[in-house]
């Protein structure tokens, strides 16, 4: 009987515990307030230093009313020359521009580099204008195929590419799923970002043994009468680009459109 009693007596302090606990927490102001407005600056969340690519391919005639929004004619002058006594690189320059990775230069506009004295845009520019800018950079050095050039090329492309790479450039065409690794999606931006026009010329020139790209450079196509010398694989180059960049304007088309649009702090 005692034993029962103890054994009351202790659920009873256990229960009034319980209940005491509760109505603490139920009269407890729980505050989860913090600094909404540090939260709320676009800084916060842009990822400052950190690359963020396009969802489509950055259009080089939208990058053209970037430039001229962002003054770059100012130190660079219209043709990309350089002003003498405030930029000393010349952006048209063939030799310079093909050795230049999309993805730096997107990094250099954007965050700007240590020791390099140069305006940086990521307050200024969406992510979309800043690789619009980009890539109008690269076309005062090497413009984009035109469409008749692109036409020109692309039975070339397909009889002598596309067996690998897919007519849509996607990496899928017939013979892709036996090889190992799978070939080059031309639309894979964090990949073909990474890549001079150098480079490009170098893969297609010489091609990559290891992933089994072949090589052109001196080979012919006699059906299309075309010798792949040193300036057709340029042009294979650009036709390359043309996957993962634009000649179509878009802002004057879509006005309204948020990324197209300079952004406020």
């Amino acid at each position: 009987m005692q034993f029962h009693a103890e054994k009351n007596k202790l659920q009873l302090a256990t229960l009034a515990l319980t209940v005491v606990l509760l109505s603490a927490c139920g009269k407890q102001e729980i505050s989860l307030k913090g600094q909404e407005d540090t939260l709320a600056q676009r800084t916060v969340t842009s990822g400052q230093g950190v690359v963020g690519y396009p969802d489509d391919s950055p259009s080089v005639p939208d990058g053209k009313i970037a430039w001229e929004q962002m003054n770059c004619a100012t130190c660079h002058a219209d043709s990309g020359q350089g002003v003498p006594g405030k930029c000393s690189v010349d952006l048209a320059s063939k030799e310079y521009a093909r050795k230049q990775k999309p993805v730096d230069q997107f990094e250099l506009i954007s965050y700007g580099r240590p020791g390099v004295e140069h305006p940086k845009v990521s307050d200024k520019l969406s992510r979309r204008q800043a690789w619009n800018l980009v890539f109008y950079v690269r076309s005062l050095a090497e413009p984009p195929l035109t469409d008749e050039e692109w036409t020109a090329v692309d039975p070339v492309f397909g009889s002598n590419c596309a067996v690998c790479h897919g007519k849509r450039g996607v990496g899928d065409g017939p013979l892709s799923k036996n090889l190992e690794p799978q070939p080059a999606n031309f639309r894979n931006f964090p990949r073909f970002y990474d890549r001079s026009d150098d480079v490009l010329w170098d893969h297609v020139a010489h091609g990559i043994k290891w992933e089994g790209m072949p090589d052109f450079l001196g080979k012919q196509d006699k059906a299309k009468n075309v010798k792949f010398d040193s300036d057709y694989i340029w042009k294979l180059v650009q036709y390359v680009r043309r996957f993962h960049e634009s000649i179509v304007p878009t802002i004057a088309a879509n006005p309204e459109k948020s990324e197209n649009k300079p952004s406020t702090k």
